[in-house]
């Protein structure tokens, strides 16, 4: 019985493989993520009335350039590395067919095996979060089956889609 369940060199590196792959297609994400961050930091019109309690600020005489436009456009224009376009791209393929799978795919990756810590600030308690299985179903509203059926299955396609043969991938 042991036997059938272990894996060949092969299916571990189509494995490794794919797993490289959701990895790049969040750090693409993040970097999308962190120029919508950047472009929410200037000032609006509605701040600076918040700020200056409804008076109009007066005029400081200042007639530079905004520096928050520039850093974006540097951001924008900086290059991400092919292979992370690519995982995107196909990554973004596989969600328009399959998203559940995806979002399982990316919580995997991304929150399963870490250990979240936090301090209520009422009772200055400390909480630990362990994201097993079961916490990561949660968080996608799901059984705990059909998470790690979604990540077997996501893994599956995306190994299909890197090359790998289907037999390997199953």
């Amino acid at each position: 019985m042991a036997e059938q369940n272990r894996k060949t060199p092969y299916q571990r590196r189509a494995r490794e493989a794919a797993q490289r792959e959701v990895d790049r297609f969040i750090a693409y994400l993040q970097g999308l993520d962190t120029i919508d961050q950047l472009a929410h930091q200037g000032r609006s019109i509605m701040g600076m009335w918040a700020e200056f309690e409804g008076k109009p600020p007066s005029g400081s005489g200042f007639n530079g350039f905004c520096m928050l436009a520039d850093k974006l456009e540097k951001i924008r224009l900086r290059q991400m590395p092919e292979e992370f376009a690519r995982a995107y791209d196909r990554l973004s393929r596989m969600a328009s067919r399959a998203p559940k799978q995806v979002d399982a795919l990316c919580v995997d990756r991304f929150y399963r095996g870490r250990t979240k810590v936090a301090i209520d600030p009422f009772t200055e308690k400390r909480y630990e979060i362990h994201w097993n299985d079961s916490a990561c179903a949660q968080l996608l509203g799901c059984s705990v089956k059909v998470f790690q059926r979604r990540v077997t299955k996501g893994y599956g396609q995306l190994e299909w889609m890197l090359g790998f043969r289907e037999s390997a991938a199953a």
